[in-house]
Formats: structure tokens, C-alpha cells, sequence
């Protein structure tokens, strides 16, 4: 048998062609790469300055408006008109599991793409296949944040790839934690619930700086389908996707196994806590004149919370309203507000409706008289009934004591004396100074019967003017020694039974009829200011300023302190 070599020389050529065509071809789709990748990248550039990120999405965003108390307790969290729960917090204030979790269930590389995972894509796109079916999906966390974005958009191959482009605007417009930001606390949580703050504080009763490794992987777990995933309707399932989300975490690095254990060993601990509702009639009048989403009161809630509790002992017999406002002197603050003895049954703000407001303008009519020398300071004055024209009128009590002293005559609220120093002082100039406390007064000649109140404002109008008399006397054209005079004259006062008000200065009114008691009372921290009455407007004989009024001061007083 007679062996023939192998033809070398042909099989080098061989070799040697297919080495020159594949460097050729190689060359040529890298070519062909580049250019593909560059007319990609040049075509975005074009389409996104014709049709560029709509910023406005990201501004308007809705949160829920939220109201703080003075040392920072939640007292309300507003539903958005969506009716959802929305609480956005900075990133930094967030729990370092919590951003973790996310990161290991939904974009392990959020890092390290632009916005679209290319390997996560090919690997759901081989699941998919596999499974005949789609099983996997490979959006980021920036596409959830477009889809979010861009609510009521179709689940559609077409609308994909809107969300793969204006996902690779968004990372071109924001960084990544901002990105990051956005997602955590704008990810719907299920029932009405947006963001993991507002999830942290509906399940766990803390805020998403204070959640665990557990607590934490529970909110992820329950992602991308939280009401499915309820710790209400499936709590055993929800344990299961924790703990495998919890091993991930630690082969990950992120917990060790002592802190995995412990984690694993916990149960879900989730209970549906209900939102704070409290002080409910100041709350609604703080947020209505506020556009801010985030409402940091003055809100003295233990007093706030000592009055509630007062005016829900209240005795309806006499009168089925009541209102009580508080006022920091300095500041102007609203420290609390009662507008009704119950607001689960009454919500109506009885603090800001106007009523009769009795004798309680008596003291800037004193003062204004004061300061014009229409009566001495420590002068007497005349109590004995007149004749203004056609008009009698007569003293509460229905005596007269012929000359008493001014400031006794404005302590015991008496009648006649008033009439005297606005007959002084003319209605004109009074009409004035009320204009200058930012009380109701009619602008031309109002009549005598003003001495007596018979103009209207709220309980919180009413203690705003005597902030600005006490506060504020040079806007009013009175020079403080005269304010200090009246406060002076207000602190002593004949005793009331039932009311101790020590050294407040304090002053009572009573309108006409008897449906309105009123009283008011500074000290060097504050101004308080209760009214009683009927909503019905009927007058009742008890509705007295100083028997009433003054008992319940006295306790807002004793409340206080």
C-alpha cells in the first residue's frame, strides 16, 4: 500500500484565506458596529432636542400635604387627589437596607448602566423564549421611574421603547441618586400608598430612616405587585419573598450572617396602622392657608390635646358650641384652636365664625380715650344713667354707682362710662383704631352701641387684635405706658367664683340676649381668647361672660401651665 502525504502547501492556504477573510470581516462589522452605535446614539441626540425630557413631570409630582406639630409630631397626612398617601423624604433620610433591598431585587447594576440593562435584557429575552411566554422583564429602575412618570401608558412593545428612550434622557438630566430618590418615593406600595416612607409609617409605624434589615426587605418583597403581595392577604408568601430576598442581601455582602439569621427569624411584624388625625380643626385651618407640602406649626399639641379633652366635658345644656384659640404673643403662632366640643360630631370651626362681640373692645376704647386726655389715667368718671338722644341705655347690672374710677370701671365692664368716652373720642376715631386692630368696623359713623360690641368677629380675629394692642400699640397710635395702664387695670378684677385667674389680665363680654360669652386673657406668653354659645344663635340666661366664659379661661389658663 502506497502512502500519499497530505497536501500541506494547500491546507496553508487554505488557512491562510480563511484568516485574511476573517480579519476582514471582523474589521467589517466592528465597522459596521461602530456606525450602527454612532447613528443610534446621534439619532437620540436628534430626536430628544426635538422632543426633549418633559422636566414638568418630575415638578409636578404630587405629595401628600403634611402638618407637623411644634416638636415635630405628624398631626395630619393629606390624601393627594389621587387619594393617595404620598411622603417624599431625601435619600440621606432613608435606611441603608432599604436602598440595598432595592437595588438587589429590581437593578442590581442601576450603577453601572445609562439607563438601559443590556444584559438583563438578553437574559429576559432567553427566558422568555425558553418559556414560550413572557416570564421575566428587564426594566430598570429609571424605566419604572418613566413608567411612574407617565402613568395610564399601555404595557405595549411600542410604549417600551418610549420608556427605553425617556429612560436614557433621565439619566442624562439626573444623577443616579436623584433617579434613586424618585423611585423610593414614588413606587406604587399598594392601598392608596405611594413611596416607602409612606409604606414604612402604613405597616411599621416608623419612617424609612428607621427600618430594619426585615422591616425593610418586607416593603422590597412586595414589589412589583404589592397588593397581591399584602401582608393582609398574603402574609405567608410575603415571609417567603422577604427571607429570599434577605439570603440575596447576604450573598451580596450587605448583611452578615448573624444579622441574616436574626433578619430571618423575625416575623413580618406588619400591622395596618390608621393616619394621624389630630387637632383636626386647627389642622384644616393651618393647611388652607398654606401652598407648602410640608406645614411645620407651632402647635403646642399637649395643650392642644388638654383642651380637646376639656371641651369634650363640656356641658351641652347651656350652649352647644364653644371655641377656644391660643396665640403666642411674641410670634403670632397658633399654639391651639378648639372649634367645637366634638368635631366627630360638630365640624364646624365655631373659632372662625364671626359673633357678637359684646364688651371685649372696652379696653382699646379706654385706651384710645386715655391717650387723647378725654379721661385722666387714675381719674374718675361718671356712672349714672343718660339720655343720648332717642337711645337709654343701662348698665349690665342694671345699677349705678354715680363717680367710679376708670380703671375700676373698665374692670367691672360697666356701660354707661364706655358710652361717655366714645361721646369723647367720636365714633369716627374708634371706627379707626378697630381698623387698625383688623377688626370689622363700618367705615362711617357706626353709632354709640360700638362701646357696647355690637360689632361681630371670630374668637381667632378677636385674638389677633389683642396681640396687636399689646404687641404692636405704636402702629395704633397709643404709646405703650397706656397699654400697660389697661393691662394693668384688667389684672385686678373682682373674683369670679370658679375662676382663678391670678394676675391675667382678662376681660369678659356678653351680647345682647345672652347668646354670646366671651373672654379673653393675656399674660406675657400668650393670648387666649374663649367664646360660648349656640349655633342656633339662642340666647340662654348662663351665657354670661364673666360667670361662663371666665370659669372656662380659667381652666384653659390651669391647662397651660
Amino acid at each position: 500500500m502506497i502512502h500519499q502525504g497530505l497536501p500541506w502547501g494547500r491546507v496553508g492556504r487554505l488557512c491562510r484565506s480563511v484568516g485574511r477573510n476573517f480579519r476582514w470581516a471582523l474589521r467589517w462589522s466592528l465597522v459596521l458596529g461602530v456606525t450602527l452605535l454612532s447613528s443610534m446614539i446621534v439619532g437620540e441626540r436628534v430626536v430628544s432636542a426635538f422632543s426633549p425630557f418633559p422636566v414638568e413631570l418630575v415638578d409636578g409630582l404630587p405629595q401628600s400635604v403634611r402638618v407637623h406639630a411644634a416638636d415635630g409630631t405628624v398631626l395630619r397626612v393629606f390624601a393627594t387627589v389621587d387619594g393617595e398617601r404620598v411622603i417624599p423624604v431625601p435619600l440621606t433620610s432613608m435606611s441603608s437596607h432599604l436602598r440595598t433591598a432595592v437595588l438587589r431585587q429590581e437593578d442590581e447594576r442601576f450603577y453601572s448602566h445609562c439607563g438601559v440593562d443590556l444584559i438583563a435584557c438578553v437574559r429576559a429575552a432567553l427566558q422568555n423564549l425558553r418559556g414560550g411566554r413572557v416570564v421575566s422583564g428587564a426594566s430598570t429602575i429609571t424605566m419604572q421611574v418613566v413608567r411612574v412618570l407617565m402613568p395610564g401608558s399601555p404595557r405595549s412593545f411600542g410604549f417600551k421603547l418610549v420608556q427605553v428612550f425617556r429612560a436614557r434622557q433621565l439619566e442624562r438630566l439626573l444623577s443616579k441618586d436623584e433617579i434613586l430618590e424618585l423611585y423610593l418615593n414614588h413606587v406604587p406600595l399598594g392601598g392608596a400608598v405611594r413611596g416607602f416612607e409612606a409604606a414604612a409609617r402604613r405597616w411599621f409605624g416608623v419612617g424609612a430612616a428607621a427600618l430594619t434589615a426585615s422591616q425593610a426587605a418586607t416593603l422590597v418583597a412586595m414589589l412589583p405587585a404589592p397588593s397581591y403581595r399584602s401582608p393582609r392577604r398574603r402574609p405567608e408568601l410575603l415571609r417567603r419573598l422577604r427571607d429570599r430576598l434577605l439570603d440575596r442581601m447576604s450573598e451580596a455582602g450587605d448583611l452578615i450572617s448573624t444579622e441574616l439569621k436574626a433578619a430571618v427569624a423575625k416575623p413580618l411584624g406588619t400591622k395596618r396602622r390608621p393616619w394621624p388625625y389630630l387637632a383636626p380643626h386647627a389642622v384644616l385651618y393651618l393647611a388652607g392657608r398654606s401652598r407648602d407640602p410640608v406645614l411645620r406649626s407651632q402647635l403646642d399639641l399637649p395643650l392642644q390635646q388638654a383642651l380637646e379633652s376639656l371641651a369634650a366635658r363640656h356641658d351641652t345644656r347651656t350652649s352647644d358650641a364653644l371655641a377656644i384659640v391660643v396665640l403666642d404673643r411674641k410670634s403670632g403662632a397658633l399654639c391651639a384652636m378648639i372649634g367645637s366640643p366634638d368635631f366627630a360630631h360638630i365640624q364646624l370651626n365655631t373659632a372662625t365664625c364671626s359673633r357678637s362681640l359684646g364688651s371685649t373692645l372696652k379696653p382699646f376704647l379706654y385706651a384710645l380715650a386715655m391717650e387723647q386726655g378725654v379721661v385722666p389715667v387714675d381719674g374718675m368718671i361718671d356712672d349714672r344713667p343718660w339720655r343720648f338722644g332717642d337711645y337709654r341705655p343701662a348698665n349690665f347690672s342694671r345699677d349705678y354707682i354715680g363717680s367710679v374710677r376708670v380703671g375700676e370701671a373698665l374692670a367691672t365692664s360697666r356701660n354707661l362710662p364706655a358710652l361717655h368716652l366714645l361721646e369723647g373720642v367720636t365714633t369716627d376715631e374708634f371706627a379707626s383704631l378697630l381698623h387698625g386692630l383688623e377688626l370689622p368696623a363700618p367705615r362711617r359713623d357706626p353709632g354709640l352701641t360700638a362701646a357696647l360690641g355690637t360689632g361681630a368677629a371670630s374668637p381667632l380675629r378677636l385674638a389677633e387684635a389683642y396681640r396687636i394692642f399689646v404687641e404692636f400699640p405704636e402702629r395704633l397710635g397709643l404709646r405703650r405706658a397706656t397699654v400697660t395702664r389697661i393691662l394693668d387695670a384688667l389684672s385686678v378684677q373682682p373674683i369670679v367664683k370658679g375662676a382663678e385667674l391670678g394676675r391675667l389680665a382678662w376681660k369678659t363680654g356678653t351680647s345682647s340676649g345672652r347668646r354670646d360669652a366671651w373672654c379673653v386673657g393675656v399674660d406675657q406668653d400668650s393670648v387666649a381668647v374663649v367664646w360660648m354659645g349656640n349655633l342656633g344663635g339662642r340666647g340662654e340666661p348662663g351665657l354670661v361672660g364673666a360667670k361662663s366664659a371666665a370659669r372656662l379661661l380659667a381652666r384653659v389658663v390651669s391647662s397651660r401651665r
